[in-house]
């Protein structure tokens, strides 16, 4: 792949300069990003190279930065142009910058810490007038191998320490992947509940609670269509033939029918990985107008216009121009495409502008039902009336593009795809078009063809710009070209205050001036004078409040509309009249009519007794409903720390209720009065253990409960490490490992270890204590293993020498070695360490061939050393049998005598041949364990022949393995050798006393190195 060439206009597209030279010959641009608070900053990725190139000065300069990471999807923050987020292509490791991307910092991290993974999903910053923190950033994580999705907020300014997971309704139900959205005052999430989905939401940063569709329909996928205003618009599917439009309330909770049975392009199967096209349009300019597409019974498609937000609808009307020159008295309605109707493109067939009040732009038809014609129509009163401006004569369903600029002085289309690249453009609201053609119009053979045009966001210029495609004479593609459209000659002098006129948009047939409670009056440049407004341009606008009306009302949960009638009726299924949550923390709730407000009405005043509630007392039910969570992750929490509870509940609480809390850790209740009270609650445990936290509820209809269960963790305060003595190359050993708390007793909770071989095999993540590993080659290994707990993490290594060949030899002893035991500080290592120096004295060959293991000892078990004779790098396998034979001899004849320090020789008085690690001989370096593969989960289980092979092999020395598991070193301890935590099977210090036994190895070529106290005070070590 070559570099994109990259060109540059400093003068709204007159001329473009090569920028190629300002990067490097390898770089390869993926994307840009351009920071919405400083529009002259923008990032370049190279995603490929690990690269990003920053401008702050729109392109002139770059400063180029290497990132640990391949940087995508980068989300600048909105108000701050040097803090941006970057989500890493290969990991799906989420990362923030605030110096404009010279250094960035992992989010998330305490999440990987502890679960061992995270991968991100959809992420968004804070919303500024919103949040209480610009700094916030929320995102989707899936914690751990396989975890599920939650949601978290973490502030970008103490990473870490603020990281915060979301609860609410959402703590009990599978989120979906991808379906967090982030807009205004909401935060939605999906969840998936067999076969249907559910949509979550929080209002002004509350917690999460389900929303509900007044509908008996079951939801098997949902898509937000739009979310401004103060107001949601969701459109439901119900089945593969019924999606319908629901509208909420403020709080975007309840929602009722807006539009039916409306017309959807699907493109994928799950709508929050790639979202259907639905016909469903806001108009941009004016409140509360909103266009879209619905099934007329099957028959066709019909196009339907609301002025109050979906609480009313209506057909779209032609001017009386457009009847006459298509010459229908009845069934002549404006249709319109609001997605082109061919899936070649995605783009929107109607176009309108917040800088262009009024004035739309659209593809459609006039008649009884929308076809496949594409041909013009442009309203100039936000929609209530339509004007065909070009016919589609050819009925290919191309489509055109459309453009407004200068704040709707000037209007221009383009179709789309045709050879001959005419632009028509209008200075007076479509009135009257003018033709120009691009080039030569394909009198050298060439052409061009537009592929689409577009002007600086806002359409505050005069300039503005075709995309183009240019062909030669025999059609072959040559190049792109982009073509600078200049209106400052159509718009010659700017405009004066009497070029202006006050406009106030009539939204109904009655002549209604009001739209949601208000009357609006713009001024709005007149159609007939060709000036020009300028970027500066701010137009004015005058706000008037209106006397509701039952425009203002739409239906209430529970309710829709019945046929043919604007009254609203409960809907059959549904119980609207049960008492609202209101209950939950007060005595009264207002009882519903079947209407409410329109969200963000804002009306006042008039005879509104008809549609408006009643506040009634609330019923006393029994308690039900109840909810207890608590600020921390099933994983656990670690003694000591503050937990927060929160408790939630749906029904039968009035003021006088009470509520009983019992921590099951011996700590005195916390009994409460009143919801308000009780709804949080923070207790902190003093010791580790399972704990069921239970709230009992009650008043004078009756009782109810809610529980919770908490795990309460020790931290690992130190890691011990069990490795094999007289290890052999090709030979598989077990390696075991220990997570010890200080705490007795001690519970650390699921630990996962991590274990490095030093010999360039893959690191291995197991849930359990042991892994079996073979090495390749003869030589020492540093062996470093991790302990990971869901609250805490240790790590430690042990020096482990791996000879070509050894033979191994289990000694007796005289009657003095248990004597001297229990007399003599440090007796294992200082015996190893005899052991050695006298073997190598009685047979004449140096100490580096031998090693010697001390077993630990249950209380009153003899002593038992396993010798072992190794072999040197230079010799072959006969001289270790040749020195093994000497050394029996030896023993035999009563000549190795033990001299230690403060006690009575100690003779050895027999010998026994064994063999130490009887495992299967491997033919390259590998490990296995009960746990995983770093780079294979869940892979590598042992075949059922292996495991009886294994299990014959090991039966015979299964109880001196079992001591073996208790032998344990400590070397080179570093406490600050620490990696992130991962999740894993229980690990308990209760069932078993291992950490208070003794194990020493001496080997005559190592010094002794560090040795360190267990629990007990006795010292553990290898030499």
């Amino acid at each position: 792949r070559e570099m994109d060439r990259w060109n540059r206009s400093t003068d709204y597209g007159l001329s473009f300069h090569d920028e190629n030279y300002k990067f490097d010959s390898s770089t390869l641009i993926d994307q840009f990003y351009v920071s919405p608070a400083a529009g002259s900053t923008v990032i370049f990725a190279d995603v490929v190279h690990s690269q990003i190139h920053v401008t702050t000065d729109e392109g002139q300069s770059f400063v180029s930065h290497v990132v640990e990471f391949n940087p995508s999807a980068i989300v600048f923050h909105p108000q701050n142009k040097n803090w941006a987020l970057a989500k890493d292509s290969q990991s799906s490791n989420l990362y923030f910058t605030t110096n404009l991307g010279a250094n960035w910092t992992r989010l998330a991290q305490s999440l990987v810490s502890k679960q061992s993974s995270a991968k991100i999903f959809s992420y968004y910053w804070a919303v500024p007038g919103i949040d209480t923190s610009v700094s916030l950033v929320y995102y989707e994580a899936s914690p751990g191998i396989g975890g599920s999705v939650q949601l978290y907020s973490e502030d970008v300014l103490s990473p870490g320490s603020s990281l915060k997971h979301l609860k609410g309704s959402i703590s009990s139900v599978p989120l979906v992947a991808n379906s967090l959205i982030v807009v205004d005052e909401y935060v939605f999430v999906k969840a998936q509940i067999g076969s249907a989905v559910e949509l979550h939401r929080s209002h002004n940063r509350g917690p999460f609670e389900r929303a509900f569709f007044a509908s008996v329909h079951p939801v098997t996928e949902y898509v937000i269509v739009d979310a401004t205003e103060h107001q949601v618009f969701v459109a439901v599917r119900h089945f593969s033939n019924l999606t319908n439009v629901y509208s909420s309330d403020e709080s975007g909770r309840f929602f009722t029918l807006c539009l039916q049975d409306v017309y959807v392009r699907e493109r994928g199967k799950q709508w929050n990985t790639i979202p259907p096209l639905v016909s469903f349009y806001r108009v941009l300019g004016v409140r509360g107008v909103y266009i879209g597409n619905k099934y007329a019974d099957r028959s066709g498609l019909q196009t339907m216009i609301s002025f109050n937000k979906g609480g009313d609808w209506r057909l779209m009307e032609a001017t009386s121009k457009t009847k006459q020159a298509r010459k229908c008295s009845t069934d002549c309605h404006v249709h319109l495409h609001i997605w082109y109707p061919y899936s070649r493109s995605n783009d929107q067939g109607i176009f309108s502008s917040d800088n262009g009040v009024g004035i739309l732009l659209a593809h459609g038809n006039v008649g009884k039902y929308l076809s496949s014609e594409t041909s013009v129509l442009v309203s100039t009163d936000s929609g209530l009336t339509w004007t065909l401006s070009f016919a589609d004569t050819d009925k290919d369903g191309s489509g055109f593009s459309f453009l407004l600029g200068d704040h709707g002085s000037y209007l221009a289309l383009s179709e789309h795809y045709e050879k001959i690249s005419d632009i028509q453009y209008s200075c007076n609201e479509g009135s009257n078009w003018t033709d120009v053609t691009l080039g030569d119009g394909g009198a050298s053979g060439g052409f061009l063809v537009v592929n689409g045009m577009f002007t600086e966001p806002g359409e505050t210029t005069e300039y503005a710009f075709a995309f183009c495609s240019r062909y030669d004479s025999k059609s072959a593609f040559v190049n792109w070209a982009v073509v600078q459209l200049n209106f400052t000659s159509l718009l010659q002098r700017k405009c004066q205050p009497n070029d202006y006129y006050l406009y106030e948009p009539s939204y109904e047939a009655t002549g209604s001036k009001c739209l949601l409670g208000q009357r609006m009056t713009y001024e709005r440049r007149k159609s007939n004078e060709c000036c020009y407004n300028g970027v500066e341009y701010e137009r004015g606008k005058l706000v008037s409040l209106c006397t509701c009306t039952a425009e203002d009302f739409e239906c209430d949960y529970g309710y829709r509309k019945s046929f043919g009638s604007k009254t609203c009726v409960p809907i059959v299924g549904l119980n609207p009249w049960s008492p609202a949550e209101e209950c939950v923390a007060k005595s009264a709730y207002n009882k519903t009519k079947g209407y409410r407000k329109v969200a963000g009405d804002r009306c006042s005043g008039g005879n509104v007794s008809a549609w408006t509630s009643n506040e009634v007392p609330c019923p006393v039910v029994v308690p039900s409903g109840l909810d207890l969570d608590s600020d921390i992750a099933g994983a656990g929490a670690v003694v000591g720390q503050p937990i927060t509870f929160w408790l939630t509940q749906e029904n039968g609480v009035t003021k006088k209720t009470a509520y009983k809390f019992s921590f099951g850790d011996g700590s005195d209740p916390i009994e409460l009065t009143g919801f308000d009270l009780a709804a949080q609650q923070q207790h902190t445990f003093n010791e580790s253990g399972n704990f069921t936290v239970v709230v009992a509820v009650s008043n004078s209809a009756g009782k109810s409960a809610a529980s919770l269960k908490i795990k309460i963790l020790d931290p690992i305060d130190r890691v011990v490490v069990l490795p094999p003595h007289a290890v052999t190359v090709g030979v598989e050993v077990k390696f075991s490992a220990r997570a010890l708390a200080n705490a007795q007793p001690s519970y650390v909770g699921p630990v996962h270890f991590d274990w490095d071989f030093d010999d360039g095999s893959t690191p291995v993540l197991s849930p359990g204590r042991d892994v079996i590993h073979a090495f390749d080659y003869a030589r020492e290994y540093r062996v470093a293993v991790a302990a990971y707990s869901p609250v805490a993490t240790k790590a430690n290594h042990a020096h482990v020498r791996v000879f070509q060949t050894a033979k191994t030899l289990s000694l007796g002893f005289s009657a003095a070695a248990d004597v001297v035991r229990s007399s003599i500080d440090d007796l294992d290592l200082k015996l190893a360490a005899a052991l050695v120096d006298d073997v190598a004295g009685v047979t004449g060959f140096p100490k580096s061939r031998f090693e010697a293991f001390v077993f630990p000892r249950e209380a009153g078990a003899s002593l038992s050393v396993d010798l072992s004779v190794v072999a040197s790098s230079a010799d072959e396998k006969g001289s270790v049998d040749t020195l093994f034979d000497k050394v029996k001899s030896a023993i035999a004849a009563k000549q190795v005598v033990v001299s230690i320090e403060g006690s009575a020789p100690i003779l050895v008085t027999s010998s026994t041949e064994v063999t130490v690690n009887s495992g299967t001989t491997s033919g390259g370096g590998g490990s296995t364990s009960g746990g995983v593969n770093k780079l294979a989960v869940g892979l590598a289980v042992p075949a059922f022949l292996l495991i009886l092979v294994l299990v014959l092999a090991f039966y015979w020395y299964s109880r001196r393995y079992k001591q073996l598991r208790s032998a344990f070193t400590i070397l080179n301890h570093s406490p600050t050798d620490e990696t992130p935590l991962a999740l894993g099977a229980d690990e308990s210090d209760d069932d078993d006393d291992e950490a208070g036994r003794h194990a020493a190895t001496i080997s005559g070529r190592l010094q002794i190195h560090n040795v360190a106290a267990d629990e007990d005070g006795d010292q553990i070590g290898r030499a």
